[in-house]
């Protein structure tokens, strides 16, 4: 388990480490227990996230990393087509929200790969 450590995930395996860091701050999840059991902490909504379970931590974390998150979404769709059902940035919350989800989501599946390397 020892080289399965956040450090060296951030450093050799994130796509955007800065970000990356900032993300699993916000998560709240303990690094163990997200490499112990990474499907249950994948997906953003499922509540095993602490810090996005309400909308006062999902939407001010995506409006204060807005840059970074369209980035990731950008590419994401450039490698693998455009996202529907997208929430419309008019329903700032829901947008916001959904942002949010997807960076964690999109972090998640590089850990996922980290982890299985």
């Amino acid at each position: 388990m020892n080289k399965l450590n956040k450090k060296k995930f951030l450093k050799q395996y994130s796509s955007s480490p800065k970000f990356h860091g900032k993300l699993l701050r916000q998560g709240g999840v303990e690094w163990q227990q997200l490499i112990k059991y990474p499907q249950d902490y994948y997906a953003a909504d499922s509540g095993s996230v602490p810090g996005m379970i309400y909308y006062t931590d999902t939407v001010a974390f995506a409006k204060k990393h807005h840059l970074s998150i369209i980035q990731i979404l950008e590419e994401f769709e450039s490698d693998c087509g455009k996202l529907e059902n997208k929430p419309s940035p008019q329903d700032e919350t829901q947008y916001f929200n959904w942002l949010s989800w997807f960076a964690w989501e999109s972090m998640m599946s590089e850990v996922i790969s980290f982890l299985e390397s």
